[in-house]
């Protein structure tokens, strides 16, 4: 039978190991979704953080309380947020390559209210679905899951956490970012491109075509068509930007 010291040990594990799970459950795509509710968030961030106390080990003998304790708190929740940051980089190339692509089309004057990005084009909020679901179909949810389990024996509760190398990479990550964006966005906004050079040769043949009126629509179905055709290819943008995510996720606990 369980002693009171084992219950209040075990209790104190788990919320040590809950500050970390939580970081990543904050920012990390799919998990820390605003339109998920709190509740649930709450719920999922306890039980995984149950589920991997025998990965995290015993407590550290720190007060929580006090200035160490305060200073590691900060460090487990900043260690949890990194994870969910770098996952969240390779998803937002998605929404900015929704934004390039609907800035062409002319389809951002209809934005759809979005509780955790603002005003969100369509095709932002369309690539953006694409790519949870790429995340779900190639089970990335269940590797950082794992990942988060293995940072534990590379950087134990307590510990130092990330230093100023470590940071350095997940800035430099951000450029990989930019550019899965513009790969994602390139095909469509070229094709979008030439069609209004089209018009534009069109407008000095004939200033009094309504270009407006017949142009706008074309424009649409053209960048629609283009999306379709082109989307096929995009698959090994995806692979590449989730690849490298968890690979500097890897690189950041040595290699775990």
């Amino acid at each position: 039978m369980l002693t009171a010291l084992q219950l209040a040990d075990g209790a104190m594990a788990l919320l040590w190991t809950l500050l970390r799970v939580s970081g990543v459950v904050i920012l990390a795509p799919l998990l820390g979704a605003m339109y998920i509710p709190a509740r649930v968030r709450i719920l999922l961030a306890a039980a995984l953080a149950f589920a991997l106390l025998p990965s995290a080990g015993a407590a550290p003998a720190i007060d929580p309380l006090s200035p160490l304790g305060v200073a590691a708190i900060a460090r487990e929740i900043s260690v949890g947020a990194t994870i969910g940051f770098v996952l969240r980089l390779a998803t937002e190339a998605a929404l900015l390559a929704g934004q390039l692509v609907s800035t062409g089309m002319g389809l951002s004057f209809a934005t759809v209210v979005d509780p955790q990005n603002g005003g969100m084009p369509l095709l932002g909020r369309f690539y953006i679905i694409v790519g949870s679901l790429l995340l779900l179909a190639t089970n990335a949810h269940l590797s950082l899951i794992a990942l988060v389990a293995q940072s534990y024996a590379v950087l134990p509760i307590g510990s130092a956490g990330f230093g100023a190398p470590e940071a350095r990479l997940v800035v430099d990550f951000a450029a990989l970012m930019f550019a899965g964006a513009l790969q994602l966005a390139l095909p469509a906004v070229i094709a979008i491109l030439m069609v209004n050079i089209t018009f534009g040769v069109i407008s000095r043949a004939a200033p009094t075509l309504n270009l407006f009126a017949v142009g706008f629509p074309v424009t649409i179905l053209m960048g629609l068509l283009i999306l379709v055709v082109t989307f096929r290819s995009q698959g090994p943008v995806w692979d590449s930007l989730i690849g490298e995510a968890f690979g500097l996720i890897g690189r950041l606990f040595g290699g775990a």
